[in-house]
């Protein structure tokens, strides 16, 4: 399989035009279709050696925010600001398919907020305002702090390991908050976990990913409303591992991919964590299994 990278200097170069939030929200998520699209045709080729055809990403220099001559410093002109989690295996601009110059993007272990994360939150809104137009919050499937705190909430004599390190304790201790939404949100379904507890365990992790995102973005909504004048909006989301798609709720196969708004009230809050439990337990068996899967982490 040839990956082959096309430049024409000749070609008519179109600058970057994102005026709004909803051009914003747009952009990214048909970034991330196209990710999904490249990815799928790579897999695709590997699966199938009698694929001949190569694979062609035209580039511009421009739209990737590279300066066209030797010397030249560009003007940093994110169009969002994204505050993800530190996984390795979650990359932002490669899951938007955007470029240099695109986005300020944050990462932070379980995508929670602390002082340090809040200051360059607040350097990015005022001092590029200009151009920013959107704040999203990605968290994604599978995570290693939600986990630990699932477990910790689960066993809290296994606690002890995190509470004498001060940096990983606060880190968890955010995001009990989301897991004990999560568990009270899945006590009407009891009866299913009552002699499974891995089976809740793994659903308690799939949800509080999702509830941990929400809880983010609400809390950063309101700190920019106090902070900011003419604050941008704040959506989040969460990345699916299985099928590389961004999304608000856990959805089938082939759905497209889509960011919420941050919740605006402790009720808007418990409605959408309901709304996470219905949509994963309305998933078809074998994409709910994969949904909830947490232990290859």
């Amino acid at each position: 399989m040839d990956l082959i990278y096309r430049y024409d200097p000749y070609a008519p170069v179109t600058p970057r035009q994102i005026p709004t939030t909803e051009a914003a929200v747009n952009h990214l998520l048909e970034g991330n279709s196209r990710f999904i699209q490249f990815v799928r045709q790579m897999q695709k080729h590997t699966l199938d050696p009698s694929l001949k055809d190569p694979i062609v990403m035209p580039i511009s220099p421009v739209a990737m925010g590279l300066p066209l001559f030797e010397g030249a410093v560009l003007t940093q002109a994110p169009f969002a600001v994204v505050l993800g989690c530190s996984d390795a295996r979650v990359p932002t601009e490669q899951i938007f398919d955007q470029s240099f110059n695109d986005l300020f993007v944050l990462r932070i272990a379980g995508n929670v907020l602390g002082s340090e994360c809040l200051g360059s939150l607040h350097y990015a809104v005022k001092a590029l305002g200009e151009s920013l137009k959107v704040v999203v919050v990605m968290g994604h499937s599978k995570c290693g702090a939600v986990t630990a705190a699932v477990d910790t909430y689960l066993s809290p004599e296994g606690y002890a390991d995190i509470a004498y390190t001060f940096p990983l304790r606060t880190l968890v201790d955010q995001i009990q908050i989301a897991v004990r939404g999560a568990a009270r949100t899945l006590e009407q379904y009891s009866p299913i976990f009552q002699h499974n507890p891995e089976l809740h365990r793994s659903f308690l992790v799939a949800v509080t990913s999702y509830i941990n995102s929400s809880i983010t973005a609400l809390e950063l909504q309101r700190e920019l409303k106090l902070r900011v004048k003419n604050p941008p909006q704040v959506k989040f989301g969460i990345y699916d591992f299985d099928s590389l798609r961004v999304q608000a709720l856990p959805l089938e196969s082939g759905a497209a991919p889509q960011l919420r708004d941050a919740p605006t009230s402790p009720e808007e809050l418990s409605q959408y964590s309901s709304e996470v439990v219905e949509a994963l337990f309305n998933l078809p068996d074998e994409e709910r299994d994969s949904c909830r899967l947490t232990m290859k982490l």
